[in-house]
């Protein structure tokens, strides 16, 4: 298989990744509740409907598959950011994204746990112990919004080093990195009031640069060029 036709795959899991947890999460939550808060009455009932759900089962798989691909992306970060020239910074940038990202994904799926508690306990299980499970898994969804703000920014700062992204796009996926930051960590300490303006953006971002990399797979990282420009090459005389 060509680095190119490897390229356009690679890239390719981190549209599939956005798009896999948004469609998953919207069926998966489909619901009789409609709080932002819901009691422990209401997330019972939810479990019990979801339980039967063929809508539920549908979007629990495609999250998983997405959280799938999101590893495949990582891996294809890593190789990418890999052969910039010099490495150096490239090399730090590569590995502060894999590490965030994966600290992101092992939040996220760990935040399903207390609701897995929930699926098989929920009929033995009291009103206030379902909303205390059920409130778990929602701050630790919070949690994982400050590793992908981290994510986001250093993979914008080692894409464009690698010449695969312009100033624009690395600009903004910094400015979206700093203010999921901030906004993760007001929402850890006021999880009712947390905004996740800052984390869906992000995902947009990402969306937009795995299309733009998969439509159009760079070359700057592997033809010699740093940030976007081309490295002079260098005229050995031997004596």
């Amino acid at each position: 298989m060509s680095t190119t036709i490897r390229d356009r795959i690679g890239a390719a899991t981190g549209a599939a990744f956005v798009a896999l947890i948004m469609v998953g999460n919207q069926m998966a939550s489909s619901g009789p509740a409609e709080s932002a808060h819901p009691t422990g009455e209401q997330v019972l009932r939810d479990v019990a409907h979801q339980a039967s759900s063929a809508t539920f089962t549908a979007g629990f798989v495609l999250e998983a598959l997405g959280f799938a691909a999101f590893i495949g992306f990582l891996g294809y970060l890593a190789d990418v950011l890999r052969r910039v020239p010099g490495r150096g910074p490239g090399g730090i940038a590569a590995g502060t994204a894999i590490v965030s990202g994966a600290v992101m994904l092992a939040v996220k799926l760990g935040s399903a746990a207390p609701l897995g508690a929930l699926a098989i306990d929920y009929g033995h299980v009291n009103p206030q112990v379902a909303q205390v499970l059920n409130d778990m898994s929602g701050v630790a969804f919070v949690i994982s919004w400050l590793p992908f703000a981290i994510f986001v920014a250093v993979a914008a700062a080692g894409l464009h080093r690698a010449a695969l992204v312009g100033r624009p796009t690395a600009y903004s996926g910094l400015a979206l990195g700093v203010a999921g930051v901030a906004l993760s960590i007001a929402g850890v300490h006021d999880p009712l009031g947390a905004n996740p303006l800052a984390f869906l953006l992000g995902l947009l971002w990402l969306l937009a640069v795995s299309v733009r990399l998969a439509v159009r797979p760079g070359t700057g990282a592997s033809t010699g060029t740093t940030g976007g420009r081309t490295a002079e090459p260098r005229v050995t005389v031997s004596a």
